[in-house]
């Protein structure tokens, strides 16, 4: 495309995010919400013809938990700073206010005026619950964005929340395993994966880059009763590897000896 590199380079400044296609699903998450767990979420979308040469499709959701009070807990799980107001309410015109800002920078860019051909832009962002369980709560945070109906940028973000110390969970509150001895096992499960059985399939060359690779530590983990889960962004593991996110299980039993003994009750891990 001609003016790609011009929409590209606005882009990276207007947006500081990255995008897939939508629908992800791990057969592995579950869903369990108890009783006197509430949630409920607001959303903002429209669709809108910006300039003579721009139209976007946005569409924003977020989470609201009402029954959630700690502050400290709150800001940690929208993890924005000019979020103040945890309320529906508030949330719904957080939305719409972001909405506003966005428009406002694209209408103003003077990079994107000159433009001619028409250029389709569609911009996500959403906040899902994954699992909730045991009083811990993971999020999945998701932001794309497409231009001219092709996928330019994506992230997963993924939280743990420990709703009885009220705090964000970090690895070291799951197991003591050293970094090493930790990136050793997702160097052998990341061969197990379906991604990569199908890239030794049909893309040899990329599948041994990655496989030499030394897999570093994912911020980005999970779990359920099963496994331990690294998700990956494009990059992560090998900066130009073409196949996307990937997710990386690692069982309990691997982590045998390394469970911290809480969690390790709390999850009923034998």
């Amino acid at each position: 495309m001609k003016n790609a590199g011009i929409i590209l380079s606005t882009l990276l400044f207007l947006m500081f995010f990255s995008c897939k296609e939508i629908g992800f699903k791990n057969k592995h998450i579950q869903t369990s919400i108890p009783v006197n767990f509430t949630i409920d979420s607001v959303i903002e979308e429209d669709f809108t013809k910006l300039l003579d040469s721009i139209t976007v499709k946005y569409s924003s959701q977020l989470l609201v938990f009402p029954t959630l009070k700690d502050q400290k807990l709150l800001h940690s799980i929208y993890a924005k700073d000019d979020i103040q107001d945890f309320s529906k309410e508030g949330l719904k015109k957080y939305l719409e206010a972001k909405k506003n800002e966005l428009y406002s920078k694209i209408n103003s860019s003077n990079k994107l005026i000159h433009l001619k051909q028409l250029q389709k832009w569609e911009k996500t962002s959403q906040m899902n619950l994954k699992f909730n369980k045991n009083e811990y709560l993971h999020i999945q945070y998701y932001e794309s964005l497409f231009v001219g109906g092709t996928c330019n940028y994506y992230n997963y973000s993924e939280k743990v929340f420990d709703l009885m110390d009220n705090k964000k969970l970090t690895l070291h509150d799951i197991t003591s395993i050293s970094e090493d001895k930790l990136s050793e096992i997702l160097g052998v499960n990341i061969n197990k994966t379906t991604m990569m059985q199908q890239m030794k399939k049909y893309d040899v060359v990329e599948y041994n880059a990655l496989l030499a690779e030394k897999i570093p530590i994912a911020k980005n983990f999970y779990f359920d009763e099963n496994n331990l889960y690294f998700h990956y962004n494009k990059d992560e593991i090998k900066k130009g590897y073409s196949i996307g996110d990937i997710i990386i299980p690692v069982s309990w039993n691997d982590l045998d000896g390394t469970l911290n003994l809480e969690f390790k009750d709390r999850m009923n891990i034998k």
